[in-house]
């Protein structure tokens, strides 16, 4: 804007000296009519030299100003349908979450565990029956820490994703491992899980009769069969009835492929399939990879079935149906036996009770090539829990385990149902083991639980228990008495 006032300024001058040099002479005219061309022609290279440099400065401003101003950050992505979801189908929501340790668009990684300190009185605990006192391994819930990892996946399958899990169990009175030599001796699996595929898992992790049989096997369960592991109690003298939900390896089988579904509101369905823990296949020993020319050796088979939330009366029933099947395999005798449960049960859930009851009926090959013919066990519980007050709960129950012609170990201890051990075994009896057990919990809030058990045990006929708590120690020496009175006090908490 100055150059253009200034280039009128000078021109509107010049107008003026020629209208007062009017007189002047012809060349003096011409010379100063030069001189006022040149001058415009100037005027006119500086105008336009004085507009480029002001096109530059606005220009260099506006890149300023846009370096200057933030960014605009897009939205992140939405969480994937399948990864608001846990491992079991269910719904995320805040204090249900583990502790997370990764998570980005399509992964996310999370830390739990538990811990318990049980000290209990324990009766009859050697060869003069004196009672133990101090730490136990813990009486409800074992001692866990694991891994879960959620992957979500783009194949066209609405909600797919890749599950993992790693799981450890220690003991919490000295710290070491559960397992001596395994890390994740709980769980050691992956799979995939989507609503309409269901949970398809591989590695080692529960037997399904177990994850199905532990709403109604003690006080304990959940009222419903989900797609969850868990279940059962972890040391005391009612526990040994998860055996009948087993497989030749123990409660949680190696190398076997688990498919669980949940149909509408109600039904869910399994199947399993085990390889076996005395396999070739790997680095490791007893790697599961199954027994050259002996394809059932060791291997295990269960399918499950579960009604839930059948209204009935003033509550909901609910109950399973399980088949179990294991064929125990000695490396030492090179035999293979084969063993088979049916387990019926289920629990009745009526305000703040909860009943529970079931029946086994087992069978079992025993001695080389069932030279000891077949163990016949029929065997059954019942227990209730009543929600004595908003954080208070009662629980009580009673199990029946009786065998006919059951097999004793080396040690002269009534063998475990399913137990690849049986193939060593020289003798059998005739007995019954029976317990009494109950418990009052204080909830003191959704991770911390405060409570008193306690437990007696009787056996009978020619039943022998093993160790404390009367886990049958295949290898050690006949628990010396028929009976055994526990009372337990301790504190679990869950994060």
């Amino acid at each position: 804007m100055a150059s253009k006032w200034l280039c009128r300024e000078l021109l509107g001058a010049t107008a003026l000296t020629l209208t007062m040099a009017g007189a002047a002479n012809a060349d003096d005219m011409a010379d100063l009519k030069a001189q006022v061309q040149a001058m415009s022609r100037r005027l006119a290279a500086m105008e336009a030299q004085n507009a480029d440099l002001l096109r530059k400065s606005r220009s260099t401003h506006t890149t300023i100003a846009e370096k200057a101003a933030p960014r605009a950050v897009p939205p992140p992505a939405e969480t994937p349908p399948s990864l608001r979801k846990d491992q079991n189908g269910n719904l995320l929501g805040f204090l249900n979450n583990p502790v997370m340790l990764y998570s980005d668009q399509n992964t996310s990684v999370h830390l739990y565990g538990l811990l318990e300190g049980t000290i209990s009185a324990a009766t009859n605990q050697n060869a003069m029956n004196q009672t133990a006192v101090g730490f136990q391994t813990a009486w409800f819930s074992g001692n866990r820490w694991g891994i879960d990892a959620d992957h979500a996946l783009d194949l066209g399958v609405p909600g797919l994703k890749l599950i993992s899990k790693l799981e450890s169990e220690f003991e919490l009175p000295s710290g070491a491992f559960d397992t001596p030599g395994v890390i994740f001796n709980r769980d050691a699996w992956i799979g995939f899980y989507a609503d309409d595929l269901g949970k398809l898992t591989f590695g080692r992790q529960n037997t399904l009769t177990r994850d199905f049989t532990q709403t109604w096997g003690d006080a304990y369960g959940t009222p419903n069969v989900t797609l969850k592991e868990g279940g059962y109690t972890n040391v005391n003298n009612f526990k040994q009835f998860i055996f009948y939900s087993a497989d030749p390896g123990g409660t949680r089988s190696d190398s076997s492929i688990v498919w669980k579904k949940q149909f509408g509101e109600h039904w869910v369905v399994g199947a399993m399939y085990g390889f076996g823990f005395q396999g070739v296949g790997g680095s490791a020993s007893d790697i599961g990879g199954g027994l050259p020319g002996n394809f059932l050796g060791g291997s295990s088979e269960a399918v499950s079935l579960a009604y839930n939330g059948l209204s009935i009366g003033p509550g909901k029933l609910s109950v399973n149906v399980n088949y179990d099947r294991g064929n125990p395999y000695s490396t030492v005798t090179n035999t293979s036996l084969v063993d088979q449960a049916v387990l019926v049960g289920g629990d009745y859930v009526v305000g703040i009770w909860k009943l529970n009851g079931g029946y086994v009926h087992y069978t079992g090959q025993q001695g080389i090539n069932n030279s000891l013919g077949l163990r016949i066990d029929n065997s059954w519980t019942v227990s209730g829990s009543v929600l004595m007050a908003p954080r208070t709960e009662l629980a009580l129950g009673y199990v029946n385990m009786s065998g006919r012609n059951a097999a004793l170990s080396l040690g002269g201890v009534t063998l475990n149902p399913f137990l690849a051990d049986a193939t060593l075994a020289t003798a059998t009896a005739n007995g019954s083991k029976r317990t009494l057990f109950g418990s009052i919990m204080y909830h003191v809030d959704r991770q911390t639980d405060l409570y008193v058990a306690a437990d007696y045990m009787k056996v009978g006929g020619g039943w022998v228990v093993g160790d404390a708590q009367g886990n049958g120690n295949v290898y050690g020496v006949s628990h010396p008495a028929d009976s055994e009175l526990e009372v337990a006090t301790g504190v679990r908490f869950k994060f």
